[in-house]
């Protein structure tokens, strides 16, 4: 589970830390260097300058508005700059010849920085915090040298970057340097902090990740961000330390009643894979790595709004889900009695804790006697067949590991040559959508693949949980905790 965040906390604290600081943010063309370097301005207090090669100040405004949000970022356009390190050297030169001090060298090194980075500094506070971005110093202090020029007497590149740094010691000031270099450079020592991002594409879509590679004098709790650029915005995801189990789910209103298909309770999941459509079948398969919680939090707010709106709810549970929490959700959504009516829960473990006025809606399971074993699977049948509230449709909850539990008390066969003939014999018995939950390796959830609907892919990446599609095709989306302000049981944050 994760939780959305502007910057990664560490980020924040380190951005508290008394000046001067540097850092260093690296990473590949096209990783969102740009847009987190805003972000960090975005987020800083104080004067904010943003030395670029790559925005000018309308496309600022146009394509970042949030930037201007919390204060005025001052923009040096070094697009245009055309001075180089020539001039440098005619006007260090010109100086020198009218300097005598006895600290005349060191007066004018802070002379031999590219201008740009000259007029920021020149603007900044000598007193007052700020934060200067150069976007990127690769470009700018490559244009700025030009071709290599031997026993010229200038500075090279790795001189230029320990006069800027020591220059920018010597005021309140937090200096940010983008780069496009791969390769580690002085830069990773002689820094407070080096950030890297970077593109994956394991599941066949684009991935984001953000590296906390170091931040001096700050605790790195989670070295790894996934994060998205929806919106033109930085956003990452942080993992949640506490159990969603205990967490009650309830679901969203349905804006727009559709014949013939289910509200899934959440407008997330219903913009990115569409309503549950009645007759068919909803296939989520997950990596081993998954949390069960992940899954809870995908399919119980579908379940709490077809109850509440009058039609009746199946689950068969995995051995890990007790029906106690299960039907806490539903106390809070409904009266007992209609709990009863609309509710049955067929746990493959043990089961305690569930109250008296409720055992009617636990079916027990596959039990073992003289004659054989009795599956109970009628029983389930009928319920979900029974008539609900009119216009209402069915749902059925079938967790594969539930069906696995079932067949070891034998007797009871599920296969991947029968577990579709059995769930299209479910879903012709009444108007109804049946939800499978499985592991992606598992036969049985192979066999279900050609009948689906809708098939959805979990898979576990740091501690976060990222869903695509498979059917409808959808980029990737990073699952987070709802906001119960906004009533939202789940977030899908799309990776772009």
């Amino acid at each position: 589970m994760s939780a959305i965040l502007e910057l990664p906390t560490e980020i924040q604290s380190f951005l508290g830390r008394p000046p001067s600081q540097t850092l260093l943010l690296r990473g590949p063309p096209g990783t969102g260097k740009t847009t987190l370097s805003l972000a960090l301005l975005s987020n800083f207090r104080g004067g904010r300058f943003l030395i670029s090669n790559r925005v000018s100040a309308a496309e600022l405004q146009r394509e970042f508005p949030w930037v201007g949000n919390g204060g005025r970022i001052e923009l040096v356009d070094a697009a245009g700059r055309s001075e180089g390190v020539k001039e440098a050297a005619r006007f260090v030169a010109q100086l020198g010849e009218l300097v005598h001090a006895p600290e005349k060298e060191e007066s004018l090194r802070g002379l031999w920085l590219p201008p740009p980075v000259q007029e920021a500094w020149g603007r900044a506070s000598p007193t007052n915090p700020c934060m200067i971005v150069i976007d990127s110093w690769d470009a700018l202090v490559e244009r700025y040298l030009g071709p290599p020029a031997a026993g010229s007497g200038w500075p090279d590149r790795a001189e230029l970057e320990r006069l800027m740094l020591d220059q920018m010691s010597q005021g309140p000031v937090f200096l940010v340097l983008v780069v496009e270099r791969s390769e580690r450079s002085q830069l990773d020592y002689l820094v407070n902090a080096v950030l890297e991002t970077s593109a994956d594409g394991r599941s066949g879509r684009p991935e984001r990740w953000l590296h906390l590679r170091k931040l001096r004098g700050t605790r790195i709790d989670n070295p790894i961000y996934p994060f998205t650029l929806e919106g033109a915005r930085f956003q990452c995801f942080a993992p949640m330390a506490r159990s969603l189990r205990e967490r009650i789910v309830r679901p969203e209103a349905e804006p727009d009643p559709v014949p013939g298909a289910i509200w899934p309770g959440c407008s997330d999941f219903a913009s990115a894979f569409g309503r549950l459509p009645v007759g068919r079948i909803t296939l989520l398969e997950r990596d081993l790595s998954v949390p069960t919680e992940a899954m809870v939090l995908l399919v119980r707010p579908a379940a709490g709004h077809v109850a509440r709106s009058g039609g009746r709810v199946l689950h068969l549970l995995p051995p890990d889900i007790g029906p106690e929490e299960l039907l806490r959700m539903y106390r809070e959504l409904l009266p007992t009695e209609e709990i009863v009516q609309r509710v049955r829960i067929q746990p493959s473990a043990p089961i305690g804790g569930v109250p008296e006025e409720l055992a009617k809606t636990i079916i027990p399971p596959p039990v073992s006697e003289e004659r054989g074993t009795q599956p109970r699977t009628p029983e389930a049948a009928r319920f979900l067949s029974g008539a609900g509230r009119p216009g209402s449709a069915n749902l059925s909850i079938v967790w594969i590991p539930a069906l696995r539990a079932f067949a070891a008390e034998g007797g009871v066969v599920y296969s991947p040559d029968t577990l579709p003939g059995q769930a299209l014999a479910y879903l012709s018995g009444a108007p109804a959508h049946t939800i499978f939950i499985g592991p992606e390796d598992d036969p049985l959830v192979a066999s279900l693949r050609p009948m689906a609907a809708t098939r959805i892919r979990l898979a576990s990446r740091a501690g976060r949980v990222l869903v695509w599609g498979e059917r409808p095709t959808t980029p990737s989306y990073v699952l987070a905790e709802g906001d119960e302000g906004l009533q939202r049981p789940c977030r899908l944050l799309r990776v772009v």
